[in-house]
């Protein structure tokens, strides 16, 4: 269930690991370097200011959206869990809150890719049959603790 942060009590309490900040950073600029290649290789068809702006524009936003970006979206993540739910809160520019009920939780899991085992993350994601919630950016150790602390609540409740 969402509701409008307008109308919810205190926020969620716990932070995402501030490692999470360089994870997007890293993924924004890979996305800045093949938005340059598909620019360069685009502008070899073009001629004129279209090749000029699809050759810096990608870049330009992807640096920007390195620096600007994963700061803010850091600062506003927040995770809870409760015994009777799990409260998120997420988003950059649209905050989002999330509360999903422990007795609505179907199964729980972790998993971590390439980059985020490089900063030693992970991301928990618990599943509901209304669809799934990703929570990003946690420490190995953490996202262990959390995963088994929800399926626990989830297993209570039921």
């Amino acid at each position: 269930m969402t509701r409008d942060s307008g109308s919810d009590p205190a926020p969620p309490a716990d932070r995402l690991d501030r490692g999470v900040v360089w994870l997007w950073r890293l993924q924004a600029l890979i996305g800045a370097v093949v938005a340059l290649v598909a620019g360069r290789a685009l502008a070899g068809a073009l001629h004129g200011a279209p090749a000029v702006l699809v050759t810096i524009v990608p870049p330009v936003v992807g640096l920007l959206a390195a620096v600007v970006w994963p700061e803010l979206r850091w600062r506003r993540w927040r995770i809870e869990v409760r015994e009777a739910e799990l409260d998120v809160r997420h988003g950059a520019f649209t905050v989002r809150r999330t509360l999903v009920p422990m007795r609505r939780v179907q199964h729980v899991d972790s998993s971590a890719d390439v980059l985020e085992r490089l900063f030693g993350l992970a991301t928990v994601t618990v599943h509901t049959a209304g669809g799934a919630i990703g929570l990003p950016g946690l420490r190995d150790a953490r996202a262990g603790r959390l995963a088994r602390r929800i399926a626990e609540l989830a297993r209570v409740d039921d």
